[in-house]
Formats: structure tokens, C-alpha cells, sequence
């Protein structure tokens, strides 16, 4: 059993003895481990009919839940110290707090038709909070997946994601990114994810996690009103596409948009647009480029494409920070670190590292060393691993029932 797995064991293991503390016996629940997903290349497109490389990584929202007799709703998180109780005929959406998102999923599922009875639910997570909404499709995607198995939902995969797709779009708007919650369910061991928006066509690529490991560093740093700025570069790309229909007849959006036409029209729109068309042009050939990289497994040359990727998005998209560039210069320092690039849409100044497996201690070493002397405290350093998408784990057999 390698470590993700181990650890992974020891949370369902967990959250299984709070669900039996708090609800009685486990019998008959159904328990699933639902990865974080991370946007390597390709993040900033997706409102533009765009390619993406994802990956799921070893963080894991984990959920139990097991169906009751009456229309009661009991949902519970030891970490977060709360427990909310609901009645079925009186679910009402959440406007902030913990349990938002699982209430306007499951406001979904009852205007559809598919809730009709009650359950208790308990769940865990130990996903570092910025990987936004990278923790957010994993959070809805696997909640969706266990009631589904729980309560013998009658929908597909496609519905599942459907779902997820409303929900959060209903809370986020255009920031939220369909391609993780793909990654979160069809995502491979040891594979990275690469899908086409315009199509949702998804291919898997093999990779040698023996030889590459990924690091991720949060400075602690809270970015306020991370989504308002996402939601401004949007507006801005959606006036750049406005503005070039004028110049090329028959454009859906940015993806249609090739690099030498846009030089060719720079002069036709307000400098501020044309950067952030320009990021995004830039980015989908990038991750053109990044999949024959994977495909030759030439990570080395991957990991520049993700780094001259933070560039841009620091750079033409304006999206970039004091700690988010202290973090990337200070690990392109540091020997086989490949290439390094700022998480987006998180809510904490934070970067993701691809480096040499061999290189990850002296890179945690060194990168908190330099940070406590610039910022006088501490980097968050997680080391994760590529794992596959949800995972079923198998029924409790234990006496008695509570419901």
C-alpha cells in the first residue's frame, strides 16, 4: 500500500467513527474518497471554449452517507465542528457558510425529482482550501456520487455533472470550470487529464510519477474577492471577442482566435483587452504544445511551458502578486525544480511546482527557509501525488440500525 493510499484508509477510517458517534451504526453506508483536481495548463480558457491539462491529486473530500427511513437530513463535518439538521419538505438555499454548496445541490435534486428521502451524512476533507475550486469540484462531485449510490439515484454521469455545472454556476458564474468536475470523476492513476470544452472530449495521459512529483505552496496570504476578479478578466475577454467579430465574421469566442490574426488587430482594441485576449490566445497553444510534451514524456520542456504560462498570467492577465512571485522565482533557484505557476481562482496566494522526486526535500527546505526570511513566517508545503478520480469503497457490516 503506498502512502496516499495508507492515509487515505486512515481518513475514512475517521470519519467512519464520527458517522458511528454521531449517527449510530455504519451498516449499509456508502463511503467514497473524492480527489482535489488541479489545472496545470489551459486555466482561463474555459469561458472561451478551451483545452485544459488537469490532474487529481492525493486530497480528498471524503463522504458517508447512509439512507433513512423518514425525510430527515443530518449533515455533519468534524473538522469544521457543525452539524446541520434539515427536513425535506422545507429545504431552503444557503446564502454563506459551510454547508452552501451540498444545500444547493440538494435543492436540485429535489426540484428534479430525485430526493424523496432523508440521510444522514458525514464528511471530511483534508484538501488544502487553496486549491479552490479545485476542492470545490471534488467536494461536489463526490457528495452527488455517494447520495447517488446511497439513496439508488436514478440518474447518470452525465446528469451528475450537469448538476454540478448548475450549482455552481448558479454561485460562481462563468468562473466555474466544468473541467474539473470531470477530472474529479473520470481522472486515472498515474495519468493526466487533458480535455476539449468545446467538444468535452477528455484524453488520459500516462506519466512517470516515479520520476516527477508535484509541490504545493500556500503563503497564507487571503486574496480578497478572488472571484470578482476572475469574473472582471471574463467580461474583459468577452469585449476583446466582441471587437474582433468586426474583423473575422463567424467567431464563437477566443478559441477561434489565432495568434497571428491577433497581432495583426492589436491596434483595434484598448491595450488593457488585447493583454488579456493575448494571455488566453497564448494559453491554448501552450497547452497544444504541453500534450505533445506529455506524449514524448519530455517534462523538463512541460514544466517551462507552465512556467512561461505564470508569466503570462502574472504579466498579460494581471492576476499575479508579491508572494505568487517571490514563490516562483525563488523555486526556479532550486535544482530539478522543472516549473512552477500560481494557483488560479484560489482564495490564498498560493503556486504549484512540478520538480525531480529526488529534488522535493531540499525544494521544502530551502522554499520555507527563503519565505520566513522575506515574510517572517512559515510556508504551507504540500507534497501530493497523481491519483485517480473517485474512489467506491466497500459497505460497513455492522449491527444494528439508527434509522
Amino acid at each position: 500500500m503506498n502512502p496516499a493510499e495508507s492515509l487515505q484508509n486512515v481518513e475514512i477510517n475517521q470519519n467512519d467513527k464520527f458517522f458511528t458517534a454521531l449517527f449510530g451504526n455504519s451498516t449499509g453506508s456508502v463511503i467514497n474518497a473524492s480527489p482535489a483536481s488541479l489545472i496545470l495548463l489551459g486555466d482561463h480558457t474555459h469561458y472561451n471554449d478551451g483545452i485544459l491539462i488537469s490532474a487529481c491529486i492525493d486530497k480528498y473530500w471524503i463522504f458517508q452517507i447512509k439512507k433513512r427511513k423518514d425525510g430527515q437530513i443530518n449533515l455533519a463535518s468534524p473538522e469544521l465542528n457543525d452539524v446541520i439538521r434539515l427536513k425535506l419538505e422545507k429545504l431552503e438555499p444557503e446564502e454563506e457558510g459551510t454547508f452552501k454548496l451540498l444545500r444547493g445541490l440538494l435543492l436540485i435534486l429535489k426540484e428534479e425529482g430525485f430526493l424523496r428521502t432523508g440521510f444522514d451524512c458525514a464528511f471530511s476533507s483534508n484538501v488544502p482550501e487553496c486549491l479552490g475550486l479545485g476542492s470545490m469540484a471534488a467536494q461536489q462531485v463526490g457528495f452527488l456520487n455517494a447520495l447517488r449510490k446511497a439513496l439508488l439515484l436514478k440518474f447518470d454521469d452525465e446528469k451528475l455533472l450537469s448538476m454540478v455545472s448548475r450549482n455552481e454556476s448558479l454561485m460562481l458564474g462563468k468562473i466555474s470550470n466544468i473541467a474539473h468536475h470531470y477530472t474529479v470523476l473520470y481522472g486515472k492513476e498515474n495519468k493526466l487529464f487533458f480535455m476539449d470544452l468545446r467538444t468535452k472530449a477528455y484524453t488520459k495521459f500516462s506519466v512517470d510519477c516515479n520520476e516527477c512529483s508535484l509541490a504545493i505552496c500556500d503563503s497564507g496570504e487571503r486574496i480578497v474577492e478572488p472571484h470578482r476578479i476572475c469574473a472582471e478578466r471574463i467580461e474583459e475577454c468577452e469585449i476583446g471577442t466582441k471587437g474582433l467579430r468586426l474583423y473575422l465574421w463567424g467567431i464563437k469566442n477566443l478559441r477561434d482566435i489565432e495568434l497571428e490574426f491577433l497581432h495583426k488587430h492589436f491596434h483595434m482594441l484598448p491595450g488593457r483587452i488585447f493583454q488579456r485576449v493575448l494571455y488566453n490566445v497564448k494559453e491554448r497553444i501552450r497547452t497544444q504544445e504541453g500534450i505533445k510534451l506529455i506524449r514524448k514524456k519530455i517534462f523538463e520542456d512541460f514544466g517551462r511551458l507552465v512556467l512561461d504560462s505564470h508569466m503570462n498570467l502574472s504579466n498579460d492577465y494581471e492576476i499575479g502578486n508579491e508572494h505568487s512571485s517571490f514563490l516562483v522565482e525563488e523555486a526556479q533557484k532550486i535544482e530539478g525544480v522543472h516549473g512552477s505557476k500560481l494557483i488560479s481562482c484560489s482564495p490564498f496566494r498560493s503556486t504549484f511546482n512540478i520538480l525531480r522526486s529526488d529534488a522535493l526535500e531540499m525544494f521544502k527546505t530551502k522554499m520555507n527557509s527563503e519565505f520566513k526570511k522575506r515574510f517572517g513566517r512559515d510556508l504551507n508545503i504540500y507534497s501530493v501525488r497523481l491519483t485517480g478520480g473517485i474512489k467506491n469503497f466497500s459497505q460497513k457490516t455492522k449491527v444494528g440500525d439508527n434509522s
